[in-house]
């Protein structure tokens, strides 16, 4: 089994932790809800690992996102890891008390809340 995510580029301080995971596909996506500082175009990248991974993957994209304002997130089939700059949260698909805490911390650190809808 693998996990998967979506990491966009211009949340990354170094692209070099793309290394730890295989780009499955890139794209490039018109933001309309972008926030303050943040571009009005985007460019995600799916990636994928295997699921042993994950955990370590998820801590070192906590290292490299730029702070304020960013966040990522990887899923395998049972478990879900929401990366903020140097913090994450892990927890079982479907555990909407858990998926709330993380959303709560994120508005905390100034993400918007229309941005914090990551899929499970």
């Amino acid at each position: 089994m693998n996990f998967t995510g979506l990491v966009l580029q211009e949340s990354l301080k170094d692209k070099k932790v793309l290394d730890l995971a295989t780009i499955t596909k890139t794209e490039t996506w018109d933001v309309k809800n972008a926030e303050g500082d943040q571009p009005k175009v985007w460019h995600a990248i799916s990636v994928e690992g295997p699921e042993e991974d994950a955990q370590n993957v998820a801590q070192v994209l906590g290292q490299s996102l730029k702070s304020p304002g960013w966040y990522t997130n990887l899923s395998t089939n049972k478990e879900v890891f929401v990366v903020f700059p140097d913090k994450v949260f892990r927890y079982t698909k479907g555990n909407k008390e858990k998926r709330n805490i993380a959303i709560k911390y994120g508005k905390k650190i100034g993400i918007p809340e229309s941005q914090l809808d990551w899929s499970e």
